[in-house]
């Protein structure tokens, strides 16, 4: 049998069928938490048996604690109304535009939206970043023999022009 708890109480008024209270009375023999949980059933059932039977006072005030409201859930009928109202807002004031193209949202107020590049812009456009990118590789380059042609400048000794006259000769 499982423990008596689940049915002390039909336990100590003897309540359950006749073989079920045999096999109950067993199994608390043998059982020291049931065992336990019997005698405090029983010492509880002889305490409020020997309390005597008092009527409450009729000005008795039953209070029950409210349970008391997150603050989000205090807050959020207000911060729904200010949402909405500024969405009404922004909708009334000008024209909306949304547009999802490449993984990209745009909202645009009050405004057209810039139309989708076709495909002969798009080919301009990536034209125009390959020759970007070359004048970089060459802008690059040109600096690079500017920095060479110093650094032998500035090998050159100096005394060779001093050896030069003036007049010419």
């Amino acid at each position: 049998m499982s423990h008596v708890t689940e049915k002390l109480a039909e336990f100590i008024f003897e309540e359950l069928p006749a073989a079920e209270m045999a096999e109950a009375r067993r199994h608390v023999s043998e059982c020291a938490n049931c065992r336990d949980q019997v005698d405090r059933f029983q010492q509880t059932l002889s305490l409020l048996q020997a309390t005597p039977q008092l009527e409450p006072p009729r000005n008795i005030v039953f209070e029950f604690a409210r349970p008391v409201a997150s603050r989000f859930w205090r807050w959020f009928p207000a911060a729904t109304a200010i949402a909405a109202l500024i969405v009404m807002t922004v909708a009334l004031a000008g024209r909306v535009h949304v547009q999802w193209q490449d993984s990209q949202l745009t909202i645009a107020f009050g405004q057209e939206t810039p139309a989708a590049p076709s495909d002969e812009t798009a080919e301009l456009t990536a034209e125009l970043q390959r020759v970007k990118g070359h004048l970089a590789y060459l802008q690059n380059r040109q600096e690079a023999a500017e920095r060479d042609t110093m650094a032998i400048a500035a090998r050159i000794p100096m005394g060779g022009r001093a050896q030069r006259s003036p007049s010419g000769d």
